[in-house]
């Protein structure tokens, strides 16, 4: 995976905040502003540390992905473009609940490509 491919991918998406996790190392990387989406209770509750990217992980085993989580105005949409890897997009566009889902599907399309790609 290419940083600067995800870069990219994350400034096309017009996405606020990113957390990318690493399941096996515990690694967890942020990109973006995290001040741009304000409450931070949203990203605690999925990614605040390495218990919480468990959990997260394991709710996620046998759903249909990508999974969408909203508090207030913010909205994380949650990939996991490897076995290994955890993706949230955190945005504070307004859309409807189709262009949500809409627009969940292409950036989890999006991340995915970004992580298959040179392997």
């Amino acid at each position: 995976m290419s940083l600067e491919s995800l870069r990219t991918t994350l400034e096309g998406l017009n996405v606020s905040f990113a957390v990318i996790a690493e399941l096996l190392s515990g690694e967890i990387q942020f990109y973006g502003d995290r001040q741009m989406i304000g409450d931070p209770h949203l990203i605690e509750a999925l990614f605040g540390d390495n218990s919480a990217i468990q959990t997260l992980n394991k709710s996620l085993e046998g759903q249909l992905l990508p999974q969408i989580w909203s508090q207030g105005k913010i909205t994380c949409v949650v990939c996991k473009p490897t076995e290994n890897i955890i993706v949230g997009l955190f945005h504070s566009d307004h859309r409807t609940a189709v262009e949500h889902y809409q627009w969940s599907k292409k950036a989890d399309a999006m991340i995915r490509l970004v992580y298959t790609e040179n392997r």
